[in-house]
Order: structure tokens, then sequence, then C-alpha cells
């Protein structure tokens, strides 16, 4: 075996030839034997510097790095081990904390007993912590699951995408970014490598996401390059395939879900002339043309916001683009399923926000265009004789850095005095005039322009008004129905503990979703009608799944809908279809708005008629 070293400043590149010449009386893996480079890659884990990882580059792909399982563990987890035994030709038995997996690097495939135990990252927030949805919220911590049908155990047949597993004596390598889809989980956990460096993310958003740790890995900075090598093209392309195929949660609303997506991607592609070209433009070397690949993907699995291929600046409908001359049946479909309904969704919400406001009075109109956020006052509760009502359009702000002090001594509790930008504040506050009003029975909670967000406010706020606080949902990989239960500090005292079953509001509850409450303001009323409160208004718009975060091979972001849990309801149905009221609330005459006409949610802001629905 010859090794030969070389030293370039810092980087170690150890040049390997896998095959002894001098022993060729045992039969080994073929591709045990294949020539490789191992490079010695710098670590940036959550923007700090974490030593070295060794990545080889094999010679038949020298383009596409591949990681140990042991090594690759260690950086998603450090100080914990996959324990790797060669149990036979092309054959490796792992362990981990979470469970087992077998490897046959023969026929590329990987065998676990337990998926979501194996691949469990979550407890590095929380000792103990199943694979579970949380967003670490101060205010509330995970308590325990319940599982039913199904089965833990999943297989991958990595072989059918041609994804080569290698090994040798004493581990199992990966594609780096096959690994990495591997362990991508509800919290955004993630980690990329560019063949230069590895970053490892503590979650994909809020400053924590592997392009601010790295601007390197910023999607501009990667379509700088220009082009790809070939073998990282192909590679590319068979690992999207394979995490779409597996990873996404088919929520049942897509153009790929009504093209007879049992046959897998590649198949639904390959099937038409416009899945055609898409193909050729997913696997072409160069950058602006795989960018508009992965942008025409958008409208292949358009499910109302879940799920976005590409994050960079619209490569389709940019000035100067020759997209629609050479590609005119591409353009049209991209037109009709994705950009004309994604102008209209936006164009609905913002004429409704100004209608809203003009509703109650808080903006006349007059000082320039209805449709900018900025010249709408965000006023978050109204009040008429016994009926409040809260608005809140959104789950997704959570002021981490006010409720972090808070929970650790030193900083005051969050209120809308001091805080900004944090949802579960507009609705304390909300709690806390209706609660303390005489006059007040009844608090409406307005989510007519609620996009959704983070299940940590669903949960708190459902233990406030009726106290529970779990989520159920489905996990398309292995079959199983899961409940998720939290705990609360409902007395927002700092501390989870019995006292937190004393706090009980005596007031009458309304849910008031539309069309356009997608995602958690999906689920909210969901949950809310299987605790027996009432919903009115028009049915919700949808929105079934949690959402994973990935990384393609070059480095580039997506987040699709999260095979790991479609959201159900309590008879274990998905949800996706919308929430359907008990008391529809008809709406006003349709919106003429920047030339779409669009529905008009004005009728649902009446308080006397909300209070007499309430009274019924």
């Amino acid at each position: 075996m010859l090794i030969v070293i070389l030293t370039c400043g810092l980087q170690v590149v150890t040049l390997t030839s896998c095959v002894d010449s001098d022993d060729n009386t045992t039969p080994v893996n073929p591709e045990e034997q294949t020539a490789f480079t191992t490079k010695v890659l710098p670590v940036n884990r959550y923007g700090e510097s974490s030593g070295t990882v060794n990545v080889r580059f094999y010679d038949d792909m020298p383009s596409v790095p591949y990681i140990s399982v042991s090594d690759f563990q260690s950086l998603v987890k450090p100080g914990t081990t996959i324990n790797v035994t060669k149990t036979g030709d092309g054959l490796y038995q792992l362990q981990n904390a979470g469970g087992n997996a077998t490897v046959n690097t023969t026929d590329d495939t990987m065998a676990f007993d337990d998926y979501m135990g194996f691949t469990n990252l979550m407890d590095l927030l929380q000792p103990g912590m199943d694979n579970a949805y949380y967003d670490e919220a101060a205010f509330v911590r995970y308590n325990h699951q319940t599982l039913s049908g199904g089965s833990p155990s999943v297989t991958f047949d990595y072989g059918k995408y041609a994804i080569d597993l290698r090994g040798d004596d004493t581990d199992v390598y990966f594609p780096f970014t096959t690994l990495a889809d591997l362990y991508a989980d509800l919290f955004y956990h993630n980690a990329a490598c560019n063949g230069a460096k590895v970053v490892v993310a503590k979650r994909e958003d809020e400053g924590w996401g592997i392009d601010a740790l790295d601007p390197d890995f910023k999607t501009e900075n990667i379509m700088k390059a220009g082009t790809r090598a070939a073998d990282l093209a192909a590679y590319s392309y068979r690992e999207l395939c394979f995490v779409l195929d597996h990873f996404y949660g088919f929520p049942g609303r897509t153009p790929f879900e009504q093209m007879n997506y049992q046959e897998g991607l590649d198949k639904v592609l390959t099937s038409t002339a416009d899945g055609q070209q898409v193909k050729q433009l997913l696997q072409s070397t160069d950058m602006k043309e795989y960018a508009t690949g992965l942008e025409m993907l958008n409208v292949y699995f358009n499910d109302g916001g879940h799920t976005t291929i590409w994050h960079g600046e619209p490569v389709i409908m940019a000035e100067g683009s020759t997209f629609e001359a050479t590609y005119p049946s591409l353009a049209q479909f991209y037109k009709e399923k994705y950009y004309s309904v994604g102008m209209e969704g936006e164009v609905l919400l913002q004429a409704n926000k100004s209608m809203r406001a003009l509703y109650y009075g808080d903006y006349d109109g007059s000082d320039g265009d209805e449709g900018e956020d900025d010249e709408i006052p965000v006023v978050t509760y109204h009040k008429k004789g016994n009926t409040a009502i809260c608005h809140f359009d959104s789950f997704n702000r959570i002021n981490r850095e006010a409720w972090n002090k808070f929970y650790a001594g030193t900083g005051p509790l969050p209120t809308l005095e001091n805080t900004e930008n944090d949802d579960l504040v507009v609705f304390l506050d909300a709690l806390k005039k209706a609660d303390e009003d005489p006059e007040v029975k009844n608090l409406v909670i307005d989510l007519t322009l609620n996009g959704g967000g983070s299940l940590d406010v669903v949960v708190a706020m459902t233990s406030l008004i009726y106290g529970e606080s779990l989520c159920r949902c489905f996990n398309v990989l292995t079959g199983r129905q899961t409940t998720w239960y939290y705990d609360v500090d409902r007395n927002f005292d700092g501390k989870f503990d019995a006292l937190d079953n004393d706090v009980h509001y005596n007031l009458n509850f309304c849910i008031l979703p539309s069309r356009i409450s997608f995602s958690c303001g999906n689920l909210f009323p969901s949950l809310c009608q299987d605790a027996g409160l009432l919903i009115a208004g028009e049915k919700s718009g949808g929105g079934s799944c949690a959402v994973c975060v990935y990384r393609t091979a070059e480095g580039l972001k997506y987040n699709i809908s999260s095979a790991r849990a479609r959201l159900i309801n309590k008879q274990g149905q998905n949800i996706d279809g919308g929430v359907i009221p008990q008391v529809a609330i008809a709406l006003g005459s349709d919106i003429t708005w920047e030339t779409f006409t669009v529905a008009n949610f004005t009728p649902f802001y009446n308080l006397d008629n909300l209070g007499s629905i309430i009274g019924m």
C-alpha cells in the first residue's frame, strides 16, 4: 500500500492506493479496491472552528466527498460514537445509542431497526428527548411521545439510485450529502461539505444556517462558480431524487403527486417531454441551467409554501431570460401552476391586511399603497361589548433572546412594551386584557391572515386555552402515528412545576380561520376543533407537513414537506384539506386589488356577529 502525504499550507492531503498488489489471495469487494484521495478538512461547527475531519475522494467520483459513518456521527453529535463491525464481504453492522443498522456495500442498501432512534439528534437539545418536533422555545419543553401502528424499521435501497456505498476493514463510507440527508430533522440540524471545508449547523434559520455560518455556502456565492463537475452533477441529481422519493411527506396537493409519484421523481420526469427537459436541466454542469431545473421543481412540488427547492434569485422569469423562448411549454406550466398562484396569494394577504385595518379604523389608506406592510399599523387587539378579538397573523416570531434572558433570570418577562417580534407576547397581551376586563366574556383568535410558523407557539397557546399541549402526526417513512406531548410554563414564572396547572381563563374562545390559514395556521384550528372549541369563518388553507431543510451536493439550501411529520387530527386523518368550521361566515363582495380579484374577509371581523355566534 502506497501512502504519500502532501502539505499545502494548513491542509494535509493524503493520496492512498487501496490495492495491495502483494496479496491477491483473499476475495475483496471491488469497491474496497477503488483508489482514493483523503483530504483533511477544517470543521466549522455553529460558527466556531472545531478541528478537522478526513474526507475521501474516490478516483471514479473525484468531485464527490465521502465520509465514514463514524466520523460523521462525531461531527453532528460530538462525544458519541457508532460502532462498526465488518461481518462479511461488503457487510457491516452499525450500532449507536439509538439503534442498529446493517449496511451492504455490494447491494448499496442500509437497513435500520429503528430509523428515528438511530438518526436522533434532538437529545442534543434536551437529554433523553426523542426524535421529535420542537423549536427549543424557552417556555416549552418536550415531555414524551406515544407511537402506534407501523414499524420503526426502515430500509433504503441506494443501489436503485446508483449511489455507491463504500467500505474497508474498519468503516463504511457514504457520500457526505447522503449521510447529511439521513440525519436532517425537524429542528433543521444540518451539515454540508463543499470539498474544501465542512460546516455543521445548529439549525438552518435564525442566523444558525450553514450559509450564515460560512458565506461560501450562500446561494449567490455557490452560483458564482458558473459550472460544476460532471460527476458531481450526476450524483447530485441522483441524491435529490432519493430525498424527494423518501423524505418528502406527500401532503396530497402537488402536481408531482398527480403524476403517479409512486414511480419516483425520475420516472415522473422521464414520462413527459416537459419532464425530460427538466431532468436535463437538473443534470446540467452549467449552474444557471441547473438552477432553472431546481426552480421548475418548485412547480412540481408546489404544496402551498412548505417546499422550496430553489431559494435563489428567480431565473425563469428574470429580465433577459431566454427560458420562455427555449422552453415555451415549461414556461406556461410554471406560470399556471406556480407564478400566478403565488402572486394572487400574496395580493390576497396584503389586500385583506389593509381591509381589516380600514374596517377597525386603524388605517385610513390615504398615505400611499395600501399593500405595503410598513404603512399598515399593527393593532393586535380590538373589543366591542362582551367580545374581543386578537389578530394573530403569525406563529413564526419568537424573540429567543428576550425569552432566554427571562428564563436565565437576567431579563424581564417579555411584554408588548419591552419585546418586539414575538407572537406569544401578542397572545399573552390579549389574554391579559380580556381576562382583566369584566365586560369581556368571549375572545376570538383571528387566524385569517396567519401563514403558520412555530409549533412551540401553537402548543403554548393551546395549553393556555384548554390545557393540552400536543401534536399529532403520521410518519410516512415508518407508517407510525405519533403524538408528541409538551410541558408549558403556563404561569410564566420561569419554572415548570405544579403551579402551572392552576392557570385557567374563564373565557369563551372562538377560532377564526380562512383560506390563508396555512401550516401551523391550519394545525391550530385542527387541534382546537379536536378539543371541542368553536371554529367559525371559512375552511382553513391546509398545509399538513412539518418542514425539513436539506442541502444539495453543491451546498444549495432547499426545504420540503417532511415525511417525518404529516400532521393529522384526532381521528388520524391528514389535515392538508383544511379544517371545516362549525359555523361558516359569508364573505364580503370581492375586492379588486393590483389587477387581481380577491376574496374579502371583512365580514369575519364583525364583533357583534361573532359575539352572537359564540352565544348560540
